[in-house]
């Protein structure tokens, strides 16, 4: 989810994909499994099975002969003579990059290292080369109904090996009728966990394949990102987003950047190793370790820049790509917030309203935005009580995004939230806020942090001053938004530089999928059809409907069949195909 694409936004907001990404697909994220410990053990009374490659040369700059991992008989032999896994044929730094922007991470803490010792230590290094990350064992376990729990170690620096280690928190669903070798998810964010997803997913959705997630690094299970206290965050995420004084100026940009440098003094070097571009060389390193000579791979909003990521690293090492509510890949630095994506969503919603008995919210679509705009203003000088809380306007405005993740099915929800809150109960709305940002009772999730966290580190901002007027830009395309959600400084004062911006045209690769769904508030179809353009071999498949992330999430019987025949005949819809909404 990128989410709100650069809160990506908050979403993968969570975009935001736990939060989002897991809105979007449908999926509670609070699952209750059994978690391996950080030595991978999980709690079992079921025999584990394990996945061993054999080891390779020690030489990273070797090309040498992959052999079959003795496993599981869903695993497909690899005997094709390639480089090293998680090892790009061409170097990341030889790919083409999008040209530096203006003012590039002008006003990021950048000489900020820390304060103490960090919260998050890191495992030792498997050694000085890749040799023992590329032979080490994928040991399964049960760790809850129909999925299995393991750990994989991934070096910090892929391009220093020794220094340190992280561990990366697997999750399968083996298929009932195995032959297939595994299909790996990603459910968006980033700072999406995919054990959630997986446990959804039904057995065989795709015949033959065993479905595979990991939660990336920083993320999750794995070794992740850590950061303040509730407060600290509190002082971030609840600053008044739409200052009216230097009172309230001063207190957003000092409670951003308190809460940058909090991330630091707890994560440490950890924020410097968080890209996306490092995410997949991991993925790559997975992919080779279950036995896979190619990737075949879903991914759903953020998990899209993830899979044309690996597409234009890794392309002769891609399968069958998915890419489903994609993010845009067209421009080097996007807006701050995709607040252009929520507006027609939330017109579409109005249009609804006008036309419904049971929405009392206005006669008409300007009526009716016209009363939420109202309402959202009003919020800014007088909160409303939201049990032992407040709901604010930015809250409230990200929490009406976020209920636009979904289908018209949720409007009379939506519709009841706000009629709530313009009454004076303000819970339902704060909850969805909570929902789209990781809040979760009286703390904050990994999500939170794991969010901020990637998206900063994968892609430059140009200062608080551009900030501004990106959004002063949006102003008239998103009028409800634009002016009630306000600026997140998310990324203009972390303390972490960005990794390159390649330019991603996935040259080499066979036929990827990208889905875009037409009336889609975190990702609009736009990304999806800029996306289709950009990478070499992609087609676009449109479902004409409404909401966020579509392949096995919104009923779609053309969709989901596309999907499942692309991924177990090859076949794959011509360019420009359109599935009904219903």
């Amino acid at each position: 989810m990128r989410i709100i694409d650069r809160l990506r936004p908050l979403a993968g907001v969570a975009a935001i994909a736990t939060a989002a990404s897991l809105v979007a697909c449908g999926i509670n994220r609070n699952g209750g499994d059994a978690h391996p410990s950080s030595s991978g053990s999980v709690p079992s009374t079921a025999s584990p099975t394990s996945t061993s490659p054999a080891p390779l040369s020690p030489s990273p700059t070797s090309s040498v002969a992959v052999p079959s991992p003795s496993s599981s008989p869903s695993v497909s032999p690899s005997s094709e003579v390639q480089a090293w896994p998680g090892v790009p044929a061409t170097p990341v730094a030889a790919h083409e990059a999008w040209p530096a922007v203006e003012g590039r991470n002008r006003d990021r803490q950048l000489d900020y290292k820390g304060s103490g010792d960090p919260a998050v230590r890191l495992p030792a290094a498997l050694g000085d080369d890749l040799s023992a990350y590329a032979g080490q064992e994928i040991t399964w376990q049960a760790c809850g109904e129909g999925i299995e729990c393991a750990t994989m170690k991934v070096p910090l620096d892929w391009e220093n090996p020794g220094r340190a280690s992280l561990d990366i928190a697997l999750t399968r669903k083996p298929s009932a009728t195995p032959g297939r070798g595994p299909l790996f998810f990603n459910p968006g964010g980033p700072g999406g966990s995919a054990r959630p997803t997986i446990r959804a997913l039904p057995v065989d959705v795709v015949p033959g394949y065993d479905l595979v997630g990991w939660d990336p690094r920083g993320v999750g299970e794995s070794t992740h990102v850590e950061c303040g206290t509730t407060e600290q965050t509190d002082a971030a995420f609840l600053a008044d987003n739409t200052p009216d004084d230097e009172a309230e100026t001063t207190a957003r940009r000092e409670g951003w950047m308190g809460f940058a440098k909090q991330c630091r003094d707890a994560s440490g070097e950890l924020l410097d190793h968080v890209s996306t571009i490092e995410n997949v060389r991991d993925l790559d390193l997975l992919r080779h370790l279950l036995g896979a000579e190619k990737l075949n791979y879903l991914g759903w909003s953020y998990g899209t820049f993830v899979g044309a990521t690996y597409a234009e690293l890794f392309p002769e090492r891609s399968g069958n790509l998915v890419l489903d509510s994609a993010v845009d890949i067209s421009i080097p630095s996007p807006p701050l917030l995709g607040v252009g994506g929520f507006e027609k969503a939330l017109q579409h919603f109005a249009d609804w309203c006008a036309g419904e008995a049971s929405c009392s919210l206005g006669e008409d679509r300007d009526a009716v935005l016209n009363r939420i705009d109202t309402f959202l203003k009003g919020l800014d000088a007088t909160p409303v009580a939201a049990g032992e809380r407040k709901l604010t306007q930015s809250a409230a405005a990200l929490g009406i995004g976020a209920a636009l993740y979904g289908t018209a099915a949720t409007y009379p929800r939506l519709a009841a939230a706000i009629q709530q809150a313009a009454d004076g109960d303000g819970k339902a709305l704060l909850a969805s806020f909570d929902a789209i940002t990781g809040r979760q009772g009286t703390g904050w999730t990994t999500f939170t942090y794991a969010f901020p966290s990637i998206s900063c580190t994968d892609r430059p901002d140009r200062g608080i001053d551009a900030a501004a007027k990106d959004l002063s830009d949006h102003a008239a395309e998103a009028p409800v938004f634009a002016a009630n959600l306000g600026m997140l400084p998310m990324c203009e004062y972390w303390t972490a530089d960005s990794a390159p911006n390649l330019k991603l045209t996935a040259k080499g690769a066979g036929p990827i999928l990208v889905i875009g769904s037409r009336v889609d508030p975190v990702t609009p179809h736009d990304h999806s059809a800029a996306m289709a353009a950009q990478l070499e071999s992609a087609t676009l498949l449109t479902w004409e409907g409404e909401g966020h992330a579509v392949a096995f999430s919104r009923k779609s019987t053309c969709v989901d069949e596309a999907v499942v025949k692309y991924f177990t005949a090859g076949e794959i819809p011509a360019d420009g195909t359109s599935c009904p909404a219903r």
